[in-house]
């Protein structure tokens, strides 16, 4: 039987992986570099920060998803709540940076999202 929980944790699992990859591979429509601003222009990926920054994205959601789905299917509900710490501490420092920051420094692109909206 399919619970709440399982499917919230798929829903987010999904969204980890599909984003991840998307930056890794470059796929529509999780990857998109005209988000961000680069020297006062919305981004094209070329530049090698956007594509470090691609590379981390990738790295992070693929990586942190990874320790959540291995715990779900080998290990206990104790190590499940211990794997998730890097998702959840990484998505708090996330948002509330953006909310604090992406549209003080002009990161965000603001014809598709505000640092608010970013953050949320």
């Amino acid at each position: 039987m399919v619970d709440f929980y399982q499917i919230c944790l798929c829903c987010v699992s999904g969204f980890h992986i599909l984003f991840g990859f998307g930056n890794l591979f470059k796929l529509p429509p999780l990857y998109d570099p005209s988000n961000f601003m680069v020297n006062g222009k919305p981004g094209t990926g070329s530049t090698e920060v956007e594509k470090l920054v691609e590379f981390i994205f990738g790295l992070w959601y693929t990586g942190s998803i990874a320790g959540v789905l291995l715990t779900y299917f080998a290990g206990s509900s104790a190590a499940l709540r211990g794997a998730l710490i890097c998702p959840l501490y990484y998505h708090v420092a996330a948002s509330i940076g953006c909310t604090l920051y992406f549209d003080k420094y002009k990161i965000s692109n603001p014809a598709k999202m505000s640092g608010t909206m970013t953050g949320v």
